[in-house]
């Protein structure tokens, strides 16, 4: 009879054992490792994410228990305390690298992007953990917790950048390290409110929409003409206060959008002078897509209940959280899937050490046993 992979040596295949060695080669991952190497413990990590297993020992047993599959997945059984010094100590870096790589390859099955696509949307959200096992994490006087700082692209739906800082620090600290190019859109909210990172993207030749706190200074240059009854005035303006005019020193424009919803009033602050104020407030609305994002992560993937306590584990922990969302997401492209991501996750995590195609377990139930019905006549005839 024919040999068929199980649904996770086909996933893993996007991302081949060669890379990812030479990726752990150069951050010495394997060095004096003697049982449990890197491999090991990302397709266990892996493992965990795809299909929902509540803690380390569950991992453990659930995953030894499919011995049978490890030998296409290039691993072995995994001891508990190995795993759990493996998430203590080895670097972290390893599993940024393979998301950035993973990442690639879902931008390079997209169509290109056209300039007036090339959106961006920064936001952070808050993951809370227990004070008495994560007291690294503190932030306030009951609470520990993690912050997620990420860049999201509203087009390609996936998240082009990210940070895990303690919850503490503020969304405005975490802007040195974002990364700005040139001709992006950046769109975000008040807590990034820092006139000389306005600037810089400016000087970058990007764009930004933000929304314009009450209690800022301005003069108004001049007004343009108002072309939708939801905006309220659409104005040039300069920053008026002296340390405003020392880190943004170029004209700005003001626009006051009612939201046809609930009639709130926004205020938008903004370098774009070539958009409509229309298109800026569709702009700003897209930014609903990143808080789409961090609620689908948080239902769909173990970012919530960590396996491990110390701080270097939590971040490999979030890091193979958002390696499986970019390998679900090549799957939905590779396989011209019209199914939801949701979808996707719940048939791949059920169907994971099944020895199946990925395409079939999409098929409609008629179309599946017809596909599977001669294989299955085979293994009886044995």
């Amino acid at each position: 009879m024919k040999h068929r992979n199980t649904i996770f040596s086909e996933l893993l295949k996007f991302l081949p054992r060669q890379t990812f060695q030479k990726v752990v080669d150069r951050h010495k991952g394997d060095k004096r490792t003697r049982s449990l190497k890197c491999w090991d413990q990302f397709v266990a990590l892996l493992f965990a994410q795809l299909s929902n297993r509540q803690s380390l020992r569950d991992l453990v047993d659930s995953f030894n228990s499919k011995r049978s599959c490890h030998y296409h997945l290039a691993t072995d059984v995994v001891r508990k305390s190995s795993l759990a010094d493996a998430n203590k100590t080895r670097p972290s870096a390893i599993y940024s690298e393979v998301f950035f790589y993973l990442l690639e390859k879902v931008r390079g099955a997209l169509p290109k992007e056209s300039a007036t696509e090339m959106v961006r949307l920064i936001d952070a959200t808050v993951i809370n953990l227990n004070l008495k096992q994560f007291e690294w994490a503190k932030f306030r006087s009951t609470k520990s917790g993690i912050k997620l700082h990420t860049v999201y692209d509203p087009n390609a739906e996936v998240p082009v950048y990210f940070e895990m800082t303690h919850a503490k620090i503020s969304d405005c600290k975490a802007l040195s390290s974002l990364p700005i190019l040139s001709g992006m859109t950046y769109v975000f909210d008040r807590a990034y409110d820092d006139y000389k990172w306005y600037h810089n993207i400016t000087q970058m030749g990007s764009k930004f929409v933000g929304r314009m706190k009450s209690t800022a200074r301005y003069e108004v240059i001049r007004k343009n003409s108002i072309k939708n009854e939801r905006i309220l005035s659409d104005e040039v303006i300069k920053l008026s206060s002296k340390q405003a005019q020392k880190d943004c020193p170029v004209e700005l424009r003001r626009i006051t959008f009612t939201r046809e919803e609930d009639n709130k009033v926004l205020v938008f602050i903004t370098n774009d002078h070539t958009r409509s104020a229309i298109e800026i407030a569709g702009l700003y609305k897209q930014r609903w897509q990143i808080e789409l994002f961090f609620k689908w992560i948080k239902q769909n993937l173990k970012i919530k209940k960590f396996i491990g306590r110390s701080e270097n584990a939590v971040k490999i922990q979030v890091l193979v959280a958002m390696i499986a969302y970019l390998l679900l997401k090549l799957t939905q492209l590779a396989k011209g899937l019209d199914a939801s991501l949701q979808k996707i996750s719940r048939l791949i995590g059920i169907n994971l050490m099944t020895r199946i195609s990925l395409a079939e377990i999409f098929l409609p139930e008629k179309e599946r046993r017809r596909s599977v019905g001669p294989i299955l006549q085979k293994a009886l005839a044995f």
